[in-house]
């Protein structure tokens, strides 16, 4: 009786210990599904001590809230409301982002594994370094707004920062495929992806952000533009 007990207690315990699990270390691309069928990259990197490292650009994001059941995994932003709900196994994640709050949820994959943040590019045909003079919702007289694009590549990647009168859309990276222009960012709060084509004068495309606003913009370049001074708005 005894000895049964004893292998039964055995057993619990390695049950028990199987449900605990951490996340492969190394480097994570992560796909959030959005519109038109289109994807938002992002880049992490999982650490030694199951640490999550989300790269923009320069920006890092670090997330240590994982908890890991089974197959289940449940990854919380330390600040935002923001959580990712998904079944893993070794090399792969899928799920849904959530934002109970506001009744969003975006479908996602996270795959393990060094990868770019954009599949499948070409090597870049157009420059779009430089500023930009922006206008989002061009045809629309009642959602129209301005904005300064500032963006440095080099070969094919991309990296900058959009700039309205209220505030920016940070941290972007991306590349220049051929003459399409791909940026994105995602830090927990936002979930931004921009897809444009640039000829020699004008870039014009589409601004997405999560998988619940789409809005198309245009943009030429302006080494001089400038946005009106945020006091010059309020009266």
């Amino acid at each position: 009786m005894r000895l049964f007990i004893a292998v039964l207690f055995s057993i619990l315990i390695l049950s028990c210990s199987e449900k605990s699990s951490t996340l492969k270390q190394g480097e994570w691309r992560a796909t959030l599904e959005v519109q038109d069928s289109e994807m938002l990259p992002f880049i992490f990197e999982v650490t030694a001590n199951n640490k999550i490292v989300i790269s923009n650009a320069v920006e890092r994001v670090y997330i240590e809230d994982i908890e890991i059941i089974d197959d289940s995994i449940v990854i919380n932003h330390p600040i935002f409301e923001g959580v990712f709900k998904g079944i893993f196994t070794k090399n792969k994640i899928t799920g849904q982002f959530i934002k109970a709050s506001l009744d969003r949820v975006v479908p996602f994959t996270m795959v393990h594994g060094k990868q770019e943040r954009f599949l499948n590019t070409k090597a870049a045909t157009k420059n779009v370094q430089g500023v930009w003079e922006m206008v989002f919702s061009p045809n629309d007289s009642t959602e129209s707004y301005i904005a300064k694009g500032i963006f440095t590549q080099q070969g094919s990647r991309v990296i900058g920062n959009i700039q309205t009168t209220t505030g920016d859309y940070r941290y972007l990276e991306g590349v220049m495929s051929g003459d399409s222009l791909k940026l994105s960012t995602f830090d927990g709060a936002h979930a931004f992806l921009f897809t444009g084509h640039l000829t020699d004068s004008t870039l014009t495309g589409n601004f997405y952000s999560g998988n619940h606003w789409k809005e198309p913009f245009e943009a030429v370049p302006n080494a001089d533009y400038e946005l009106p001074d945020p006091d010059s708005l309020t009266h």
